[in-house]
């Protein structure tokens, strides 16, 4: 039997890659608790849970009763206010996250700097008057790139300082940028790190890193590992400064929201900690170094609430991209739509040759429920059936003519999205 495990809060990015690190482990089912509608709705479906804002005083009342209600086995806080709050709070369930007192020491970066003083280096922080500009600001407590601020002279620092009184002021660091993704096991021995650059960030998480290679990450990792007590899934960042040597920024015991640059490598750190929070001995193969790019963008999954029982396809141009590419997305959705949907399948087209012939060789013989073979001139809006399908044409003139005379959904190949979300 499959164990729960609840993600809280569910729509962060964080969560995101949870999610994704889990969705198809035959070990793990995933629930999500969140206080607004969002993108976890559409991963998770029905197993997301209305809980109040993680600053909300019944916040974590209302995790331990989804704990208890859903039978939930393990708890993963992802946003670090969640991180904090609910250490040593949840009865009944693994929560995945630092303990209460190294929770603490997390919380703030001045106080994880000063834990780690003299263990790896870091950022000269100032105290008032001792500033050497242009300074950077950052928040002590907050996660991202929220808040932060370079400050080029005392007048402005000053300003600030009057409205925020919850800053670090340290100097700037100004060379390459990287996050280091590790794992401990609970002797704080770490078993997996590796660096990633941080290319491209957007609000505070990296959406373009590729591979860094430097032992002195791994040393730095040994170093912080043994003196926080760190166990599971955690990571670091640091930065270069002017003098050309790395400095820590931050740590985290958690997964980060882009370490799905370690997942594409073959290493599911989220996948790997459950297994480790179950009493399992974990380990980690080291992958085959080879060169790639990880980049995220935004992208579109739709909910599709109307009622759709048939979806009618075209052939060329839209199964098959220039007579030889096959739209291996589109074959995909269809799997889905017919196999986990129970949707009804049909081939609608006008092409030139035998199309049987080209199903077999494409493996798609038998997959259709129907294949309407039209020849030329037959218009295509004669073969649909029910107002409950969706007609899928590269071209506008047949999905023009759909529309209007059989009054259904009418979209070409790059609208894959909306199919989707029937799935």
């Amino acid at each position: 039997m499959k164990k729960r495990v609840l993600v809280v809060s569910a729509g962060t990015e964080i969560a995101h890659e949870v999610i994704e690190s889990l969705r198809f482990s035959k070990y793990w089912d995933v629930f999500g608790a969140n206080s607004v509608n969002d993108h976890s709705e559409i991963l998770l479906k029905d197993k997301c849970h209305f809980v109040p804002f993680v600053v909300d005083p019944n916040f974590v009342s209302a995790v331990q009763d989804l704990v208890t209600q859903l039978d939930i086995d393990f708890v993963i806080p992802a946003h670090d206010e969640a991180l904090f709050r609910l250490a040593g709070c949840i009865d009944g369930a693994i929560v995945a996250g630092p303990l209460p007192d190294l929770g603490e020491i997390l919380k703030l970066k001045s106080s994880t700097i000063a834990k780690l003083q003299g263990v790896v280096p870091a950022p000269q922080i100032y105290d008032p008057g001792e500033e050497k500009f242009p300074v950077f600001c950052k928040p002590d407590r907050g996660q991202g790139s929220r808040g932060i601020k370079i400050v080029h002279d005392a007048e402005e620092l000053d300003q600030i300082r009057t409205t925020d009184s919850n800053l670090i002021v340290q100097e700037l660091l100004t060379g390459e940028e990287v996050t280091v993704d590790c794992f401990s096991d609970p002797s704080n021995r770490v078993l997996f790190a590796s660096a990633r650059s941080r290319v491209r960030t957007t609000g505070g998480i990296s959406v373009r890193s590729r591979q860094v290679d430097d032992d002195e990450f791994l040393h730095s990792a040994t170093r912080i590992s043994e003196a926080l007590h760190l166990v599971g899934a955690w990571f670091f960042q640091m930065k270069k400064g002017a003098d050309g040597n790395y400095k820590l920024l931050e740590v985290a015991n958690r997964i980060a929201g882009s370490s799905g640059f370690q997942r594409v490598r073959g290493v599911n750190l989220m996948d790997a900690w459950l297994h480790q929070l179950s009493g399992q001995e974990v380990s980690f193969t080291r992958p085959v170094e080879f060169d790639f790019v990880y980049d995220r963008a935004l992208y579109v999954k739709t909910i599709v609430r109307s009622n759709i029982s048939t979806l009618y396809v075209d052939f060329d141009d839209t199964l098959i991209i220039d007579r030889n590419t096959v739209n291996y997305r589109l074959i995909g959705i269809l799997f889905g739509a017919k196999y986990n949907r129970q949707k009804k399948i049909v081939l609608l087209t006008r092409h030139d040759g035998i199309v049987e012939e080209k199903l077999v060789h494409l493996g798609l013989s038998g997959f259709f429920d129907k294949v309407i073979h039209l020849k030329k001139g037959e218009m295509k809006s004669n073969s649909i059936e029910g107002t409950d399908v969706i007609f899928i044409d590269d071209s506008y003139r047949e999905r023009a003519d759909v529309a209007e005379k059989c009054g259904v959904i009418a979209i070409g190949p790059e609208s894959l999205d909306l199919v989707e979300g029937i799935l």
